[in-house]
């Protein structure tokens, strides 16, 4: 969905007009509590992208909106121009939320939560105690207002608040759907496999929580000379539990949710004003309506009830030489995947030993054995979100020991047992963010003509039909499958691994992947797949590993593999001999072996 196209920018301006008009025409208390409102939609605006876009939770940023207000007062009493304080606060804030994120967003739920409110108390108990700098409980006061021409000084801060509000929806429509925005968005719907598209998520929930806490200092800064004093108590905890709410009623990662939620929580008190000291519970009455009714809040709901997409589908045809091209890199000597002798253990559980085979470019290496045999650790180990005990992984360069992220971007891409396809996005918009290939790419520029013709072809190539901006938590199990292949190829990798991609297909669209990994494996892409299907494997492997209990007991051709009496006991169990297995089973055994399920 791009926010930011035509309609959504002629309603930006028609709001901005209005806003204008209401900053002239309002009395002087109207005009206070607009403009109150409006700073709200600010604040909420920044939340948003930390709630709506990376999908973390922040109860503190009452602190920012504070460190913000003081931070602008401060360079006020000093002779400071209005904006050159409104910019170095928030500049000054988004360093701070930076730093804070650093560490916090290392965990995630309550426990972020737990961080950002306690932040939130130590910023309110040092404003109180710093006294030469802060006026502690007394607060500060005799904050000049910023002079413009004849302009009533209120007027000017209501259209300053205005501009500023107007250029931050400018901001998130465009920073959305940009490599920023994409990024963001898929650490929310999957932090997993943005790591091994080579996105590192902690950097990225960083981002997200420098520019929230931006755009609460943003709005901080023109809180003192719109009130003219401020004190520790103008920045009650209540207020940062009233940021959140506004995100939640008007709808996380809308465009228009923050302005909506601000309207509600700002104008509600006011139209209940006899009953201020039950305001709270009105609120919290009203959360839990929303939550029950619109879990999504008011415009997310209607969003997913009346969004009609664009119909557009990948062609019939696939662009076989665009694609080559796409492939035909430098190989710089790399010829395969080595793996020597790695292992992992848990505890006293020996999970893999040993284990070593070569995947070649341009061959389908298959990993098989029993249930609990190891054969997903070794992807995880190769993938990085293992760390080996021993052995080595070489793809040009030692990668045993790297972080997923790393090794994603040295060119291994993978898929999972149960699809992680990023839900909230669409077919296309999965691909475009693999083509990121972890590189945030610019905030506002969303992607290239020759990006969208790529990832259509690549659709094209794995047998996808359907609408390419349907969201993914809309595809049936199937297209979920090639999707995530699909998004894996779009990576551009050396190596790709496949975990079960096969598991609960059908016959004939098992058929039609056995022959889309023979035609990824002719790209020049080492294919590991680790599968149950024994007539796939059988078909499309070059070369296939067998594990039994952790440890490696054949490596070979499939003709090899299937005669194999250690692979035979590993199946059937017992002391079973060959020849005895082959009198008891006669000509049925070859068939036993390929439609076993291991």
């Amino acid at each position: 969905m791009n926010m930011a196209n035509n309609k959504s920018l002629a309603i930006l301006s028609m709001l901005t007009l209005i806003n204008f008009t209401l900053c002239f025409i309002l009395d002087s208390y109207s005009l206070l509590v607009f403009t109150l409102c409006v700073l709200t939609a600010l604040v909420g605006i920044g939340l948003n992208i930390l709630m709506g876009m990376s999908g973390q939770i922040s109860f503190g940023h009452i602190a920012f909106y504070a460190i913000g207000a003081y931070l602008s007062a401060l360079l006020l009493m000093n002779g400071a121009p209005f904006v050159i304080a409104m910019l170095m606060s928030a500049l000054i804030c988004c360093l701070i939320g930076g730093l804070l994120a650093i560490p916090a967003m290392r965990v995630s739920g309550p426990y972020l939560a737990m961080i950002t409110i306690a932040f939130a108390f130590v910023v309110h108990h040092g404003l109180i105690e710093w006294r030469s700098l802060t006026g502690g409980g007394n607060g500060l006061m005799g904050i000049p207002m910023p002079m413009f021409a004849d302009m009533d000084p209120s007027q000017l801060l209501a259209v300053i608040s205005t501009i500023a509000l107007s250029l931050s929806l400018l901001v998130y429509a465009f920073l959305y759907n940009s490599g920023w925005g994409k990024a963001m968005r898929a650490v929310k719907a999957s932090p997993i496999a943005t790591r091994s598209l080579g996105f590192n998520p902690v950097q990225t929930k960083t981002l997200a929580f420098a520019l929230s806490a931006f755009f609460a200092g943003l709005a901080g800064s023109i809180i003192p000379s719109l009130m003219l004093f401020i004190s520790p108590s103008t920045f009650p905890f209540s207020q940062s539990i009233l940021f959140v709410l506004v995100v939640i009623i008007g709808g996380a990662s809308t465009l228009w949710g923050p302005v909506l939620g601000a309207v509600i929580v700002v104008l509600l008190p006011e139209v209940l004003s006899p009953l201020a000291e039950y305001r709270l519970l009105i609120f919290a009455v009203l959360l839990l309506i929303v939550l029950w009714g619109a879990p999504r809040g008011i415009l997310g709901e209607l969003e997913a009830k009346f969004t009609r997409y664009k119909k557009e589908f990948p062609p019939k045809s696939v662009n076989k030489e665009f694609i080559n091209n796409f492939y035909d890199r430098a190989i710089n000597g790399l010829t395969s995947l080595k793996v020597d002798k790695i292992g992992i253990q848990f505890g006293g559980v020996k999970a893999a030993q040993n284990v070593t085979f070569e995947a070649e470019l341009g061959q389908v290496t298959s990993i098989i054995g029993p249930n609990g045999a190891g054969k997903t650790t070794v992807l995880n180990m190769i993938s990085g979100f293992y760390k080996p005990n021993q052995g080595s992984i070489e793809l040009n360069e030692q990668l045993a020991g790297k972080n997923a992220y790393q090794i994603a971007r040295c060119g291994i891409a993978r898929t999972y047992q149960t699809s992680q396809l990023f839900d909230d996005m669409s077919v296309l918009e999965n691909l475009l963010t693999a083509m990121q290939q972890g590189r945030l790419g610019h905030p506002f520029i969303s992607n290239k003509t020759e990006q969208k013709e790529l990832a259509l072809n690549l659709l094209s190539l794995v047998g996808f039909k359907g609408g390419i901006h349907t969201p993914t938590q809309n595809l049936a199990h199937v297209d979920r499958r090639i999707v995530e292949i699909a998004r894996a190829l779009a990576t551009r990798p050396w190596v790709l691994l496949l975990d079960e991609p096969v598991a609960g297909l059908s016959r004939q669209d098992t058929d039609k992947l056995s022959a889309l990994l023979k035609t990824i494996a002719n790209f020049g892409i080492a294919v590991i797949l680790v599968e149950h299907d024994m007539q796939l494997v059988m078909d499309v492997s070059d070369k296939i590993l067998v594990l039994d209990a952790g440890k490696p007991i054949a490596m070979g051709e499939p003709s090899d593999i299937r005669q194999d009496s250690k692979v035979i006991v590993a199946y059937l169990g017992g002391q079973v001999t060959k020849q005895a297995l082959a009198k008891k089973l006669g000509k049925q055994k070859e068939k036993l072996f390929y439609l076993l399920r291991i």
